[in-house]
């Protein structure tokens, strides 16, 4: 990985509720998703202790979010709707700079834990999709051969609900999927 470059792009194995141990992945291609949630940090953990030395190419995947201004019809409306477009260019250019900043502290973060990533790679998580269609699309498209992704532990309503993305993709994935639970809080 060249220092500092982030790039935006746009064997199925579950372990149905069974604890197993770390796939082998020696000589393989693991794609690790991180964001910007308390739990990344577990997740580098994880591939501090389990991918040292293993994976052949490692590749940290981010999906970053913005949000469109609306174009509102009222008075002004054709001038209006010009400086929307500007104006969105530049939310979204700054949603990609503060993505690749991420990353790279990231990076940074994993290689002071003893790994380095090979390649950072940022994907459209919004308005255009959802961040787990994005990460899903990214490994249909470049077919790695594990994704390691944190788990928030909503528990079942909230995955109802909200929709879990690390349980997404689990059974979407054609890759084995590792997701990475926090460690319990320490009992009082």
């Amino acid at each position: 990985m060249s220092e500092g470059k982030t790039t935006e792009v746009m064997d199925k194995t579950k372990s149905e509720g069974k604890t197993t141990a770390a796939p082998e992945h020696s000589g393989s291609h693991v794609l690790v998703a991180i964001d910007k949630s308390k739990y990344c940090d577990d997740v580098l953990r994880w591939c501090a202790s389990h991918l040292k030395g293993g994976a052949t190419k490692i590749t940290f995947i981010h999906a970053y979010e913005w949000n469109s201004a609306p174009v509102l019809p009222g008075p002004g409306f054709a001038a209006t709707g010009a400086n929307i477009v500007e104006l969105n260019k530049h939310i979204r250019k700054h949603a990609i700079e503060e993505a690749t900043k991420f990353m790279q502290d990231t990076a940074k973060k994993a290689k002071a834990m003893g790994f380095t990533p090979h390649e950072l790679k940022l994907v459209n998580g919004s308005p255009t999709t959802t961040i787990k269609n994005a990460i899903l699309d990214y490994t249909e498209k470049f077919t790695p051969d594990m994704l390691v992704c944190g788990s928030r532990g909503m528990g079942a309503m909230g995955r109802m609900f909200l929709g879990s993305v690390s349980d997404y993709l689990m059974h979407n994935c054609k890759c084995t999927v590792v997701v990475v639970k926090s460690p319990p809080a320490p009992k009082k």
